[in-house]
Formats: structure tokens, sequence, C-alpha cells
């Protein structure tokens, strides 16, 4: 089912026909009535709570990852000693755009550098080198990803990927002859400690573990569009028929093709499909305090994980000669929750210091702030387009191959 074109063709039904209702009423009511569907369909217009289970795809429980796959870049060496192994987030890829197929998602380490570091100036010429190209430079590394793009919107302790990719790093190891470094982005880090879990003698086969940006407590930009959902439910009391019936199944039909294809299926603007899908199996799961994050295996004892984090600081200058700091993190995931558990931790500032009145206000509306969702040097998605996070990566690599 084409969601996108039928979709939209029903909402634009729909609010035809509550408008020309409302018009016989009062004046203000048909305002109010319109800014709602606005509102809705400019904040991913999430399901309300009574319609939630709508928003599930078909199934639960376990389930197998078909169409899970590892990729391999580069040309094959004949002295290979070592592998590093990619393994991305939610809602993510590794795949590279010129295979044919329509994708919203993109792998974040192919993204090009852009940034020199958390001050958000742009590197110098010849240094707009993504992560993957830098390792796919070195000598004697087989540059690996581990691809679960068709399931990574269903969540990695139960989809079945944590299974594929255990025995992807042991078909790695043994193509290598060699221990595997291994960088995750977002939930990739967690969909490793499930592997983990699952199968326990992996863990001697890796050499380092980085992680980037893993949202090991949750995101507490997740639990935000539970509390946009309750407002939204209530502002729609007068319009049952978006409540009960448009919405749910908008959502439902998005979610299901996310859960086949979280690369490119739900034909919605970016935006909206990334809101629905937070109210899918893994941003649920997502969720800080949620009960799938509880279930959250902890790192094997002797592995070396280091985890590095973003952290955006916004400092606004008070009346009372005070300032106050506005901690973002990336803008999805909090410091705290990016370096949770690991044995060693880098942490990326990205600090702005507003001047007073109308000079910050300026800074913010033409995005001189380097903090999501105002710039990007440290925000979740192009964390990879930062070079002091790519720096960092490749120093634990090489260290670690080193030792």
């Amino acid at each position: 089912m084409e969601l996108g074109r039928r979709s939209r063709a029903l909402v634009r039904v729909v609010v035809r026909v509550r408008s020309r209702v409302r018009r016989r009423r009062s004046r203000w009511r048909p305002l109010v009535a319109l800014s709602t569907v606005i509102v809705l369909a400019a904040t991913a217009t999430l399901a309300p709570a009574a319609a939630s289970s709508a928003f599930a795809p078909a199934g639960t429980g376990t389930v197998s990852a078909f169409a899970d796959r590892v990729v391999r870049f580069g040309q094959e060496g004949a002295q290979d000693s070592r592998a590093v192994l990619l393994v991305h987030g939610w809602l993510s890829t590794v795949l590279p755009d010129a295979d044919g197929r329509p994708s919203y998602a993109r792998s974040p380490f192919a993204r090009p550098v852009q940034w020199r570091d958390g001050s958000g100036a742009p590197v110098a010429r010849g240094m707009t080198a993504s992560l993957q190209e830098r390792l796919e430079a070195q000598p004697g590394v087989a540059v690996y990803a581990f691809d679960y793009s068709a399931n990574s919107a269903s969540w990695v302790g139960s989809n079945g990927s944590a299974d594929n990719l255990a025995a992807a790093i042991r078909s790695i190891a043994d193509s290598v002859h060699g221990p595997v470094d291994i960088v995750t982005h977002s939930m990739g880090g967690l969909a490793l400690r499930y592997a983990l879990r699952d199968d326990p003698g992996v863990a001697a086969l890796i050499g380092e573990v980085v992680t980037v940006a893993a949202p090991s407590e949750g995101s507490d930009i997740a639990n935000v569009a539970v509390d946009i959902a309750a407002v939204i439910r209530a502002t729609m009391s007068t319009v049952p028929v978006l409540q009960n019936l448009v919405l749910p199944w908008i959502g439902a039909v998005c979610n299901n093709q996310l859960a086949s294809d979280a690369r490119g299926g739900c034909d919605l603007p970016p935006v909206i499909r990334t809101g629905i899908a937070a109210l899918g199996p893994a941003g649920t799961a997502l969720r800080a305090g949620s009960t799938d994050l509880a279930d959250l295996p902890d790192w094997p004892e002797g592995l070396h994980v280091h985890a590095i984090a973003g952290s955006a600081v916004v400092a606004v200058p008070l009346p009372t000669g005070r300032t106050w700091e506005a901690r973002l993190g990336d803008g999805l995931v909090a410091e705290g929750s990016a370096l949770a558990g690991a044995s060693e931790t880098t942490v990326v500032s990205c600090r702005t210091d507003l001047p007073p009145g109308a000079a910050g206000i300026g800074m913010i509306l033409s995005g001189q702030v380097a903090a999501p969702p105002f710039g990007g040097a440290c925000g979740h998605d192009a964390i990879f387009a930062n070079l002091e996070v790519v720096d960092a990566v490749m120093g634990v690599l090489r260290a670690s191959a080193s030792a």
C-alpha cells in the first residue's frame, strides 16, 4: 500500500469536511480546529495512546532478520591482519546511495568531514575524507559494515539482528585471521551488547569497541514524543475521525513499512516519518527508563569499550549578570547516556557563549550556534562530520592495533 499519496488525500478530505461543518459555528472554533490539524501534520501526527497499538507493525516477539547483510568496502588485501566492522543505528544504514534504491537513510560513517572541531569551524581543504574513507586507506585493515537497515525500526533486543551480528563478527574474524575492532553509532552499540550476550564467545574475537552516541540509558527526546502525543490527544477531542481512524491508520501503515524496510519505507516527509517511528517498537524501547533498556546487557568483563559522546552547551547571559548553561548532549542522547558502562570515554564539546540581547538572538537565527538543533558539530546524526570525533575514533583504533 502506498502511504504517501493516499494518506495525504484522505487528510485533505477530512480537513475540507471539518472546515465546512465548523463554519456554521462560532468564529474562533474553526480557527482552533484548523490550527490543530496543521500542528498535527507539523509535529509528526503522533497518535493517541488509545490507538498506540496500531502504531506497532504486525507480529511481535523475536524474529529472524533475513535481510541483514555484511558489506565489504575497499579492495581485499592479501595481508589483511585486522578488520574494522561498522554498525549503524536506528533508522539508518551503511549501504551506499548508488545502489539504485530510494533511501531516506544515509550512512553516518560515509559522511564527509565538515567541521574542524566543536566550534563549528570548517575543516581545511583536503581534510573532508569520511571516517569510512580514512579506514579504507589504512594498510592491512579490512573494512566491513553490518547493515540491518531493513530491521532498524524494530528493537535490536528482539528483532534477530543481534544473532546475525554475532555471526558476522565470527565470519570476519575467520577471514582476516585476527581481531575485529568494532565502531558503532547510536543503537548499533546496543545491538552489539545483545550480540555479545547471545554469543559470549564472540568477545574473544574483538580487539576494541568504540561506541559513538550510544543511548545506553535511553533518550530523553524519545520521552518528549509521548508528551507531545498527550497534548495533541487533548486537542483532538473535536475531531474523532482523526483521533480514531485516520492517524492510527497512517501510523500502522507507516510502521509496517518501516518494519520491512527502515531505509526507504514509509513515503512521508522525514520529520513526520521519524515522529511516527518514535512510537514504534524501537522508538518506544529507546525512551529513557523503558523496560527494554532495563534488560540491556552489560558489556562482557575484560572487553575494552571506548565511548564517545557529543556535548553541546549553549551559555545564555541572564539580566542578573549570571550565565545559564543549556546542556543539550548531542540533541538526542545525553552525555551520561552515551558514556554509561564504558571502560574509557571521550567527550567532544560544542560550546556557544551567546552575547546578550539582540546579538544573541541573531546568532541563533543565523545558525551560528554549534549545538543541535541550531547547528550540527555535535549533533547526533551528523557527529561523524566533526573531525574531532573522527580523529578520536582513529586514535583509539591505532592504539589498539599497536598494543
